[in-house]
């Protein structure tokens, strides 16, 4: 009897030992499946994130189309339209307007824009290079004047009073520039 004692407590501690076995697998076993789950689940999610984005940046990108086109006619003139532009305004405002220089301020190859610095001297009344400052700083270029200088010329005799105006025009531009 000591002996069936024996082998039956000896039974059961090898059945007990044996369920704590199969729990700890089936544990090991679904915890395997749901940490799969959550890595599909979460890469599925950040698919759908990103096929968001590229529809997104997609509809922007055709939205903007038009915009786009204009700002690049808008950038893409060369620098003889440019100074042409720069004198014709000079000379509407009944000014003899030249242009005494023209340099590549800065240049980004990436956007492929160069700005480019014109330093232009109007010559007339007052009131003539008054307008053509203000014709300066309205022109239809993407272009800022940096700098005015503003200088009263000295006459002889019963001549009118002339002014010279001295102004340096930032104006970016998509055409080649070689060096």
């Amino acid at each position: 009897m000591r002996h069936s004692l024996t082998f039956l407590s000896l039974l059961a501690f090898v059945l007990a030992l044996a369920a704590w076995v199969l729990v700890w697998f089936l544990y090991t076993d679904v915890s395997n499946r749901l940490s799969d789950r959550t890595n599909a689940l979460s890469s599925l999610s950040l698919q759908s994130a990103q096929q968001e984005n590229a529809i997104g940046q997609h509809a922007l990108v055709s939205d903007t189309a038009a915009q786009r086109s204009q700002l690049d006619a808008a950038v893409a003139t060369d620098v003889v339209g440019i100074a042409g532009a720069i004198t014709a305004a000079g000379n509407a405002a009944g000014t003899q307007t030249t242009i005494g220089s023209a340099s590549v301020v800065a240049s980004s190859e990436a956007a492929s824009v160069n700005e480019l610095e014109f330093v232009v001297q109007s010559t007339g009344s007052f009131q003539q290079i008054w307008r053509a400052a203000e014709l300066f700083q309205s022109l239809p270029l993407p272009s800022t004047v940096s700098e005015i200088d503003l200088e009263q010329l000295p006459t002889s005799g019963k001549q009118t009073s002339q002014w010279q105006l001295t102004a340096h025009i930032d104006v970016l531009t998509s055409a080649q520039i070689s060096s």
